[in-house]
């Protein structure tokens, strides 16, 4: 009997494993509207600043994904390092109408992409807020954030709006096939 449970229960590992990933970015870049918009699924209006982190599950076809949702301030950015052990993929989320930022977030960016402990895991990145009438689309923010130089691993740029619930879904389950 006990060796029954033990296949039945190899089987369901093969069909289901948990896994993490870290939602990084600027503060009010909407790393905490596409958290709550992924994990309830349906937009939430308003949220508050992320001291620290949040921490939810989403359940992505046969992933069980905790996502971690670090804050964005300067001064918490320093403590993102100490999660990359930890994750299997890392969403980059950034306010595309945050012109004036472009020139941080692409640094941040870059520096995630450059780190030694994070160079064999996908970035998807959420080009977040194209809601606004300011925001660039994917092919400038490419552009912008100078993603064609990046060949060393595997990245993806997908256009949502955290507080409509639109595509960002649609960038996990990109994420979860790369995992």
């Amino acid at each position: 009997m006990g060796m029954i449970f033990s296949h039945l229960d190899k089987i369901w590992q093969s069909f289901h494993r948990d896994t993490g990933i870290l939602i990084l970015g600027l503060d009010n870049a909407g790393k905490t509207a596409v958290l709550y918009a992924l994990h309830l699924g349906e937009a939430i209006a308003y949220t508050v600043p992320t001291i620290g982190f949040n921490v939810e599950e989403v359940d992505v076809g046969h992933l069980s994904i905790k996502m971690w949702d670090l804050g964005g301030q300067t001064a918490l950015r320093a403590l993102w390092p100490h999660y990359y052990g930890q994750t299997d993929g890392i969403v980059f989320v950034v306010d595309s109408s945050d012109i004036d930022r472009f020139p941080i977030a692409k640094t941040e960016l870059h520096q995630l992409l450059s780190h030694k402990d994070l160079n064999d895991k996908p970035f998807l990145i959420l080009a977040n807020k194209q809601d606004l009438p300011q925001a660039r689309n994917k092919q400038q923010l490419i552009e912008i954030f100078d993603l064609k130089s990046v060949t060393w691993l595997k990245w993806q740029v997908v256009e949502c709006s955290a507080i409509k619930n639109t595509r960002a879904k649609l960038g996990l389950e990109w994420l979860a096939e790369q995992m």
